[in-house]
C-alpha cells in the first residue's frame, strides 16, 4: 500500500548517515547531465549575436520602456498617508489626490497602465514559453542593404494562445449551485492539472486587492506554506520550490508597477524525531500547519493580501498531483486556520487559496470570503513518451508530464533533484565538510514539479493583475483621473467579511467548532484573532515575533546563532538556465542579461507586530491542580537551541541572513526552516514571560520535554516520579507531577506538545498577563530538560 510504502521509504532515509548519503551521491550523480538529460537539441537561435538576440526577442515580445517624464512636478509632500486618507486602509478619497500625483495625471496613468498591460502579459507569455519554447524555426541572419536583419519562421499565434489559455484555466465556479468536492469535479473535471478554480467574485476581489496596492505603491503580502514536501524540503534549494520560483520571477515585474511584493515562505523541514506512524499521519496532510495557526497574526503576519495553503497529501498520482481530500480533523484544523487567517489583520485581508472545499464554500457564502484552489497546469505540458522525446522537450517539460509506462524512468531522481551545496570560495573557511548535493527524500517533490506549481501560481497572479489593469483603464477613459473610489478601497470591503467571519456560527460552518471535541480548542477561538510568539523560523518579523521577546533583558539567552558568513552565495550551476533554452526571466525583460534564477539580495521586509505593555492585573481563578502564590524570581542559564537566529522571515533575500551556521553541512541550501527553542532545566529555574495581551483568556504553550526523540512513552518512562513541571499566572503556581503534566500535555497533531495555562471561558476582559513556566525534582541533564518553542494567545 502507499502507507507501508511510504513507511519503508522513511526507515530507509533513518538507515542513512549524512557522509552514507553524501558518498552515494557522489557516486551516483557523477554519471548524469542533469541539465540536458543527455542529449543536445538545437538552439534556434545560436547563430545570432548578444545584441541580434536581444533585439529579436524584445521585437516579438516588447519591452519595458516607461518614465515618468514629470517627475520634478510631482507633490513633494506625502500625500497617500493614514492621516490623510482618515482611515488606516490608505483608502484616499478621491478629492484628497493632489492635481499633480500620479494617479491624477492622465497623461502619465495612461501611459503607465499601457506599459503595465504589456509587461504583465509579456510576463504571462514567458511562463509559457518556458514550457513551449519560442515557437521560433529557420532563425537566420540575412543581408539587409549595408547591414544585417534577422528572419526567422513562427509557429501560429493563434494555436499557442489556444495552448496557453488550457494550460492555466482557471475556471470560475458558481458555489450557489455546485455544493459538493463531488459536483466540483463534475462541473471542472480538469481543474487539478489546469489552473485551478474560483469564484468570479473572489477573483473580483484579489484584483480589487491589486488595484489597491498599485494605487498606493504599497506592499502586496503573499504568504505560502504547507508540508515540506510542498514548501520544497527534501532534495530541493529554496530557490527551487513553489514558493522561491514565485518570488523570482514576479518580484521584479511587481516592483515596475509600483509594489513591493512580499514572499513568505513559511514551512519546517520534515522532522527527523518522529516514529514512523507519526510521519505518516503527517504526510496524510492537514496537519503541518498548526504548530503555526494557533499564533496566525504573528507568524504568518497581520498584513497578509493572499495565502495559498497546500498541506495536502503528500501520497498522490505518479505526476505530482496530491490527494485534495482531507480527513475530519484536517477539514477541522483548516477552518481553523482559514478563520484565524482572516482575523488576522486590522488592514489587511487574504484571499485563500487551498484547504478543503466544503470549508472554502462555506466562508465563501456565509462570510463573503473570496477562495479558491489551485492547479498545476500539468495539462499543458507536452508527454515525455520516451528518452528522445524528453530531449526534444524544452528543458522545463522533460520528464514532467509522463504516461505509464515511463514514470519509473520519469521519477529517477537525476530528472528530478538537481543540487550543489557547496561552490568554494577564499572569505570563507569551513568548520565542517559539505555534503556534494542536499540528501533526497523519497516523497519529496522535485524541482520540475515545484517550478511548475510555482509558474502556475504565477500566471494566475498575473490574469488578476491584468484584469485589474485593464479595468482601471476602461473606468478612467469613461469617468477621468483618479480611479473612483469604489474600484480600490478596501476598508468597507475588510470589515464586511472580518464581522461575517465572526458572526459565523457552529450552524453555518460546524468544522472549527468541532476542534473542541477533538483537541480540546475552545469554541470561541474560532471567531476571535489569535497571537503568538515562536523560536521556530521562518516567520513574519522575526526580531519581533521570538519567544524572546516576552522575556526581561536578564533573561534572554546570552549566545545566539552566528552566522558562518553573511551576504549573496556565490552563483550557483544548478541556478543556470542551460544554453539553447528559454529564461522566463529574460522575456520579461526584468534583467538586462540572462543571469541565475535567483534574487540578489534585497532589504528585507517584515510585518509590524505591536507589543503590549504589561499592566500587572492580577487575575485569581479556579483550577482543579495545586496553586499557591509566590513572587516569582526569573532564573538564569536559559538557552537558545537548534534555531536558525532572526534573519528568516520567508522571502528568498532573507537566506543571506538565515541558518549558514558552521554546522550545517549543506550551506547553500537556502531554505530557513529550524524548530528553536528557549531551553533550561531545574537549575534554570523560572522562565517569565510579559507581554502577553489576552483580550479571550487564552493562553497555551507548545512544549518539548527530554530528549528530541522521544516518543510519549519513552518520556514517560524516562522521567523520574519525582519529575514536577511549575507554570504560575501571575504568581499563582499550578503543580503539576509527572502523571498530571503527561494528561494535561496534548498532542493536536503528532510534533505538538500544547500545554493550556489559562483558559477562562467566562471572561471577556483584555488583560495583561505574566507566564512563568519551570521544572523540579529531575537532575538529569538531558531526560529532564525542556523548551518553550511557541506562546499563544488569544
Amino acid at each position: 500500500s502507499a502507507i507501508g510504502l511510504l513507511f519503508f521509504a522513511f526507515l530507509c532515509m533513518m538507515t542513512f548517515t549524512e557522509n552514507d548519503v553524501s558518498a552515494w551521491h557522489r557516486t551516483f550523480f557523477s554519471h548524469t547531465n542533469w541539465k540536458s538529460g543527455g542529449g543536445r537539441k538545437q538552439d534556434p537561435l545560436s547563430k545570432l549575436s548578444s545584441d541580434q538576440r536581444q533585439s529579436l526577442l524584445k521585437e516579438i515580445y516588447g519591452s519595458w520602456n516607461f518614465y515618468d517624464g514629470s517627475a520634478e512636478d510631482r507633490p513633494k509632500e506625502p500625500y497617500m498617508t493614514v492621516a490623510n486618507a482618515g482611515n488606516p486602509y490608505l483608502d484616499l478619497p478621491e478629492v484628497k489626490f493632489p492635481l499633480e500625483s500620479w494617479q491624477a495625471d492622465a497623461v502619465y496613468a495612461n501611459h503607465f497602465l499601457d506599459a503595465a498591460i504589456k509587461l504583465v502579459r509579456r510576463g504571462q507569455q514567458a511562463i509559457f514559453t518556458t514550457y513551449h519554447g519560442y515557437g521560433l524555426s529557420d532563425v537566420r541572419v540575412v543581408k539587409d542593404g549595408d547591414g544585417e536583419k534577422v528572419e526567422y519562421d513562427m509557429e501560429n499565434e493563434d494555436d499557442r494562445i489556444t495552448q496557453r489559455l488550457t494550460m492555466f484555466h482557471l475556471e470560475e465556479i458558481d458555489l450557489s449551485t455546485v455544493t459538493s468536492a463531488k459536483e466540483l469535479q463534475s462541473a471542472a473535471p480538469s481543474w487539478q492539472k489546469a489552473g485551478g478554480w474560483t469564484t468570479p467574485r473572489s477573483f473580483d476581489g484579489l484584483e480589487r486587492r491589486l488595484t489597491h496596492a498599485m494605487t498606493t505603491n504599497s506592499d502586496f503580502v503573499v504568504v505560502i506554506t504547507g508540508s515540506w514536501q510542498s514548501m520544497g524540503y527534501g532534495g530541493n534549494h529554496a530557490s527551487q520550490s513553489m514558493a522561491g520560483v514565485f518570488e523570482t520571477v514576479l518580484k521584479g515585474l511587481f516592483e515596475k508597477l509600483g509594489v513591493n511584493l512580499v514572499v513568505r515562505a513559511i514551512g519546517l523541514p520534515p522532522p527527523h524525531d518522529l516514529s514512523i506512524e507519526n510521519l505518516a499521519t503527517l504526510s496524510d496532510g492537514g496537519k503541518s500547519t498548526l504548530v503555526h495557526t494557533l499564533g496566525w497574526s504573528s507568524i504568518y503576519g497581520s498584513d497578509v493580501d493572499m495565502v495559498v495553503w497546500d498541506d495536502y497529501s503528500a501520497i498522490g498520482d505518479d505526476d505530482g498531483e496530491s490527494a485534495h481530500d482531507l480527513d475530519e480533523l484536517s477539514t477541522q484544523l483548516f477552518d481553523l486556520f482559514a478563520r484565524q487567517a482572516l482575523l488576522s489583520g486590522t488592514t489587511s485581508l487574504p484571499f485563500i487559496w487551498g484547504g478543503d472545499f466544503d470549508v472554502l464554500r462555506n466562508l465563501h457564502e456565509h462570510a463573503d470570503v473570496d477562495v479558491g484552489q489551485l492547479g498545476n497546469g500539468l495539462v499543458g505540458v507536452q508527454e515525455t513518451t520516451s528518452e528522445k522525446t524528453a530531449h526534444d522537450l524544452p528543458w522545463a517539460a522533460q520528464y514532467l508530464n509522463c504516461p505509464e509506462d515511463m514514470q519509473n524512468k520519469c521519477q529517477q531522481e537525476e530528472y528530478q533533484f538537481a543540487s550543489q551545496c557547496w561552490i568554494d570560495r577564499s572569505d570563507v573557511t569551513l568548520p565542517a565538510p559539505q555534503l556534494d548535493h542536499i540528501p533526497i527524500i523519497h516523497t519529496a517533490i522535485g524541482w520540475r514539479m515545484q517550478q511548475l506549481k510555482g509558474y502556475t501560481l504565477a500566471y494566475i497572479f498575473l490574469r488578476a493583475t491584468l484584469d485589474a489593469l485593464e479595468q482601471w483603464s476602461e473606468i478612467t477613459i469613461a469617468q477621468g483621473f483618479p480611479l473612483p473610489d469604489e474600484y480600490w478601497h478596501m476598508g468597507d470591503y475588510i470589515k464586511n467579511v472580518q464581522e461575517k467571519v465572526k458572526a459565523l456560527d457552529e450552524a453555518a460552518a460546524p468544522h472549527c467548532f468541532q476542534l473542541q471535541e477533538k483537541i480540546n480548542l475552545p469554541k470561541r477561538l474560532c471567531q476571535h484573532r489569535m497571537q503568538g510568539r515562536t523560536e521556530f523560523t521562518p516567520r513574519a518579523n522575526p526580531a519581533e515575533t521570538s519567544v524572546r521577546a516576552l522575556l526581561d533583558p536578564t533573561q534572554v539567552p546570552k549566545t545566539k546563532p552566528q552566522l558562518l558568513y553573511e551576504g549573496d552565495d556565490l552563483e550557483n550551476p544548478i541556478s543556470e538556465i542551460p544554453r539553447g533554452e528559454v529564461d522566463a526571466l529574460e522575456i520579461s525583460d526584468l534583467q538586462g542579461k540572462r543571469r541565475r534564477r535567483q534574487l540578489s539580495q534585497r532589504a528585507r521586509n517584515s510585518t509590524s507586530t505591536g507589543r503590549a505593555e504589561n499592566d500587572d492585573i492580577y487575575n485569581n481563578f479556579k483550577a482543579r491542580y495545586r496553586r499557591r502564590t509566590y513572587a516569582i524570581e526569573p532564573g538564569d542559564g536559559w538557552q537558545l537551541l537548534h534555531s536558525y537566529g532572526d534573519g528568516c522571515d520567508g522571502s528568498l533575500s532573507s537566506s543571506s541572513t538565515c541558518g549558514r551556521l558552521s554546522s550545517s553541512s549543506c550551506l547553500m541550501e537556502g531554505h530557513q526552516g529550524s524548530r528553536g527553542g528557549i531551553w533550561g532545566n531545574e537549575t534554570t529555574k523560572w522562565l517569565v514571560l510579559h507581554g502577553i495581551r489576552t483580550e479571550n483568556s487564552y493562553v497555551a504553550l507548545n512544549l518539548e520535554i527530554g530528549g528530541r526523540e522521544q516518543t510519549r512513552r519513552e518520556l514517560q518512562e524516562s522521567l523520574p516520579d519525582t519529575f514536577v513541571f511549575e507554570y504560575a499566572i501571575e504568581g499563582a503556581i499550578t503543580t503539576l507531577e509527572k502523571t498530571q503534566l503527561l494528561e494535561k500535555l496534548k498532542e493536536p497533531v503528532p510534533g505538538m506538545g500544547l500545554l493550556v495555562v489559562f483558559d477562562h471561558d467566562e471572561s471577556s476582559e483584555a488583560k495583561d498577563v505574566v507566564v512563568s513556566v519551570r521544572v523540579r525534582g529531575c537532575a538529569d541533564e538531558v531526560d529532564c530538560q525542556f523548551a518553550v518553542t511557541h506562546v499563544y494567545w488569544s
